[in-house]
């Protein structure tokens, strides 16, 4: 109970300060609705100017093709036929094409056989979703007409997610750039009230003073984490409510979106202790910090894709455990923008998480001042 009093006052001390105060509640509202604003499109998707390439094994049969051709003819939708796959695949991941169609030679109205049919998409691109669910309802009706004139037709559709990572259209920016400002929310906290509170007190000498009353250093750092915890919290509140105002997707209020945003806090707040663990003087522990908060939140694609960055700059995109966690959250609601495997978005900012605790942990006693 005790802690938790001190949280308080110590919470109550923190939002006293104006620098504090909106840069962490107003600040991240602000740039939320500037950059929708830029570079949010208001417009509805305009389905007619979709792309789909369709492609016809040789030799298909020509009832098969004659119905096909006919039903594509009212998708709303451009239709172009492709001489061959791998040249629609091409066109796929050059963006020239939404979706890919592939249509074999076994699909016939004769024999009663199993036909295959191949469906190709790009996952994270809104155009390419919409037409597979497009492409998806005609090819019922397809089997439908199939079925008018065979007993038995197979109406399962192979559809392919292709991974194409450096070409992406956000369905929605303001979903995109979403999870960029909770994650930039936490930062804020994490990067500058943390190492700050905990510095100030050990270069003031305050914390050596803990030793002569009955609260210890330990309960003191305890109050600054929960008090900081309190202080995203309700920053993040804020961001939801302006989101769900602007009607972000409902995918983001998930209990798996919410238990990756703890694991984010988590390893957000152990790195700022890593700044204070390294630190010597206030002063300059600050302009040091400011620097990197400014190239983490640019080179971790808070705000835009970053992988087509030169390797000169790029090694730190790789290494930011900042890249990690907001991929993590997109990935949760359907974007995949990052060239790597959903493990990576666990497995690199739990290395940070442990790396921090363990050097916290060494100077543990250097931090509070008592060395």
């Amino acid at each position: 109970m005790k802690i938790l009093k001190l949280s308080y006052y110590q919470f109550k001390s923190d939002i006293r300060e104006f620098d504090t105060f909106f840069w962490s509640f107003l600040f991240p509202l602000i740039l939320f609705i500037i950059l929708v604003s830029i570079f949010g499109n208001p417009n509805e998707l305009n389905i007619k100017k979709f792309n789909v390439g369709i492609v016809y094994e040789k030799n298909i049969n020509i009832l098969s093709k004659s119905i096909l051709s006919k039903t594509f003819d009212n998708m709303p939708m451009n239709k172009m036929e492709i001489k061959s796959l791998n040249e629609a695949i091409e066109k796929l991941k050059s963006k020239k094409l939404d979706a890919v169609l592939f249509i074999p030679k076994t699909l016939t109205l004769i024999k009663d056989i199993n036909p295959s049919v191949d469906l190709y998409y790009v996952e994270g691109i809104s155009s390419s979703n919409i037409s597979k669910d497009i492409i998806k309802i005609f090819m019922d009706y397809v089997n439908i007409e199939m079925i008018k004139r065979i007993k038995k037709v197979n109406d399962d559709i192979k559809i392919e997610k292709l991974s194409v990572t450096s070409l992406r259209e956000e369905f929605s920016y303001k979903d995109y750039i979403f999870p960029g400002i909770l994650i930039l929310s936490i930062m804020s906290v994490a990067f500058f009230n943390i190492p700050f509170n905990i510095l100030f007190s050990r270069e003031k000498g305050i914390n050596k003073r803990f030793l002569l009353i009955p609260i210890k250093g330990t309960s003191y750092f305890f109050t600054v984490i929960i008090s900081s915890i309190l202080m995203v919290l309700i920053s993040s509140i804020f961001v939801i409510i302006e989101g769900i105002l602007m009607n972000i997707s409902n995918k983001f209020l998930t209990m798996s979106f919410f238990i990756y945003y703890i694991f984010a806090l988590l390893v957000l707040f152990s790195i700022g202790l890593i700044f204070v663990s390294i630190s010597k003087k206030l002063s300059t522990s600050m302009v040091i910090i400011n620097i990197l908060f400014q190239i983490s939140m640019f080179l971790g694609g808070l705000y835009f894709p970053i992988f087509n960055l030169p390797w000169i700059i790029k090694w730190y995109v790789y290494i930011n455990p900042v890249t990690y966690l907001v991929e993590g959250m997109r990935r949760l609601v359907g974007f995949n923008i990052a060239p790597f495997s959903n493990i990576w978005i666990y497995l690199v900012p739990l290395i940070w998480l442990m790396l921090s605790v363990f050097l916290f942990s060494l100077n543990y006693k250097k931090v509070l001042g008592y060395e």
